[in-house]
């Protein structure tokens, strides 16, 4: 009998996912003789890739066949999709197959995949016709077979694949962010001296329970002094963390032109307002296009929430990603940015006569 998910968790350093772990295995329905896929879907950092890891190393050696096949989208990238079907089948079945077609299988692989129970895990997939290349039917593989795929955009489980049986991954409490960013920074899991509580007060708040953040920062700041911890905080919103702003870049280059400039106008000038898509729409017109199905689809992306009210909000650190973004376009010339930002900036642009757009103002 396997020990409790989150006493196992919590003793490898993982913190806040024993019951998120619990959900996903729930759903796999490891029971039941059916073939059954899943998808874990959630923003960058959020904690997706570690749970199917927790999930994987837990249940691989009930299955004749299996492969955590990671870092899809940067594999797809450099090898293209038919390497990685090629390696996918090749590593289930034990066999250097050749595969060279985007569709199908060979009807011989398909026979011994039929009589095979498989555990296959995709992570960070970015691409529905990557997806529909590597899993094209659940047909394919033999009763018990399990499929979890990881994607940052809601958009990539293909309905013939996955059905309805997504799990969305969650920021932590605050409970749980505060425990996880401690074992970083102090590799200690109790009382914090008192002149570090408020600190690390402030900096779990700003990382707004995401994993990624909390252990980056906590790391960073691990065996420094109250004044770089001072310090650090102050440069927060204006330097932003360099390993998670890489890793939420990757989701915003995967968007159009259309959902770019939708997502900088929000996370520039509209965010923390409270407001609703209708007024959300009137604010971000876009000719041609539909903001609706923008919205739509940055909340599949995991880019921004649209809460049960209507209301769009956006996570701190994606909006400070995209303030990164602006900046970049024009880092010692303001007055050649798409939207300005900083008040000194604004003001030295506006008496200079420097700026094209003065729509694109934050005030």
């Amino acid at each position: 009998m396997r020990l409790d998910h989150v006493q196992q968790a919590n003793s490898k350093g993982l913190v806040g996912i024993g019951k998120k772990i619990s959900h996903v295995e729930s759903l796999l329905q490891t029971g039941s003789e059916d073939v059954r896929a899943i998808g874990i879907w959630g923003m960058a950092g959020i904690g997706k890739t570690t749970i199917a890891e927790q999930i994987y190393d837990r249940l691989c050696s009930e299955y004749e066949g299996r492969y955590f096949m990671a870092n899809v989208r940067e594999e797809s990238e450099r090898h293209g999709n038919i390497y990685l079907k090629k390696k996918l089948y090749s590593t289930l079945l034990r066999e250097d197959l050749q595969i060279d077609r985007p569709r199908g299988l060979s009807s011989f692989v398909q026979r011994r995949l039929r009589r095979m129970k498989v555990l296959v895990v995709l992570d960070d997939v970015n691409d529905p016709q990557l997806l529909e290349t590597l899993i094209e039917t659940l047909n394919w593989f033999g009763n018990g077979s399990r499929i979890i795929i990881t994607t940052r955009d809601k958009q990539v489980l293909s309905k013939r694949v996955v059905d309805n049986d997504v799990y969305e991954v969650k920021n932590l409490d605050f409970n749980d962010s505060f425990r996880l960013f401690n074992l970083k920074a102090f590799e200690q899991n109790h009382r914090l001296a008192d002149e570090y509580v408020e600190l690390s007060t402030k900096m779990v708040n700003y990382a707004d329970g995401n994993p990624l953040v909390l252990e980056v920062l906590g790391c960073h700041l691990h065996g420094k002094n109250k004044k770089i911890w001072e310090s650090q905080f102050q440069m927060l919103t204006k330097v932003p963390i360099k390993g998670v702003n890489d890793v939420v870049k990757l989701s915003y280059n995967d968007l159009d032109r259309h959902e770019k400039r939708i997502l900088l106008d929000i996370a520039c000038f509209l965010d923390g307002l409270h407001l609703e898509v209708d007024q959300i729409k009137l604010l971000v017109q876009d000719h041609g296009y539909s903001v609706d199905v923008g919205l739509e689809s940055l909340k599949n992306k995991a880019l921004l929430t649209i809460s049960q009210d209507n209301v769009v909000s956006m996570h701190s650190i994606i909006q400070e990603t995209a303030w990164e973004i602006v900046r970049e376009e024009s880092i010692n010339n303001p007055g050649k940015q798409s939207r300005l930002l900083d008040p000194d900036d604004i003001y030295h642009v506006l008496k200079n006569n420097k700026v094209k757009v003065l729509s694109h103002i934050s005030h």
